[in-house]
């Protein structure tokens, strides 16, 4: 194994050590595209120059390893890296073998995949999302992004909905999976315990049901959506007392007849948490 090399950067109290990225880094960085060597390793990456610098000046994230090329390191000589264990210099061929992106950036971080408890106080306090099966990995970072602009601090999703911590969820949450708990549940059996607390509302959005638009502010509940193309499933559907649905709008030469599970969750939330 090579030595680690030391980089001296123009301000000279800011000494940085960091390890040549070597072959076994490598091919261990590329196994945590699988989900299944994410679950192994507990570990899952973070990629892209804005997200990692905003970890980084947060202060408040962990970071296992961040791999970048000397022309980062340089650039960003300011940024106090108290919060990395290991620093690795990389050159743009290593980071084509492990980015995720069609154009690699010059930095990744891994981080820690989180363990997350409910609290049930908290939940049942405010409001909250559960998926079930959702599998695109687009439909599931926009959703998660949505849910941290509006405030939403637990999603609750279906054992078989899309992971969380893949890169193209990762990438499509644009760094808001750090900030909101993704829960992967049994959801029938967490919301037959939520329908027994007195004065919480479960929603569930379905085809037809009763408009979105006239419901009242939603303070503390649970809004529920479903499989892409088949929706909430039956024994769920059952257990819903509320069914909502987006009204369509005649446009042009024809009606919208659906939406986009993303697109419908960001709607959804919009109305029923306004003030």
């Amino acid at each position: 194994m090579k030595a680690p090399v030391n980089l001296l950067p123009s301000r000279k109290d800011n000494f940085i050590t960091f390890k040549v990225l070597s072959r076994n880094k490598i091919k261990y960085l590329s196994a945590l595209k699988n989900k299944k060597f994410r679950n192994i390793y507990g570990k899952y990456i973070i990629e892209g120059e804005k997200i990692v610098t905003d970890i980084i000046r947060q202060g408040n994230i962990g970071i296992s390893e961040l791999i970048a090329t000397e022309n980062w390191f340089g650039l960003n000589e300011k940024l106090s890296l108290a919060i990395v264990k290991e620093k690795y210099r990389a050159d743009i061929n290593d980071f084509t073998k492990i980015s995720s992106m069609e154009s690699p950036p010059e930095v990744l971080a891994v981080l820690d995949i989180p363990e997350y408890i409910i609290h049930m106080p908290e939940v049942t306090g405010s409001v909250s999302v559960a998926l079930e099966t959702i599998q695109d990995p687009g439909n599931l970072g926009t959703i998660i992004r949505s849910a941290n602009w509006f405030g939403i601090k637990n999603i609750f999703c279906s054992e078989d909905c899309a992971d969380c911590f893949s890169p193209k969820v990762v990438q499509a949450s644009m760094g808001a999976v750090l900030q909101v708990k993704v829960h992967y549940v049994n959801l029938e059996n967490l919301i037959k315990e939520l329908l027994s607390f007195p004065a919480y509302t479960i929603y569930g959005t379905f085809i037809s049901g009763g408009s979105v638009f006239a419901c009242e502010p939603l303070r503390k509940g649970m809004i529920v959506f479903g499989n892409e193309s088949r929706g909430i499933s039956g024994g769920i559907a059952r257990m819903i007392r509320n069914s909502i649905t987006i009204p369509p709008v005649m446009k042009g030469n024809g009606q919208v007849e659906s939406l986009n599970v993303a697109a419908a969750m960001a709607i959804v939330c919009a109305t029923l948490t306004k003030e």
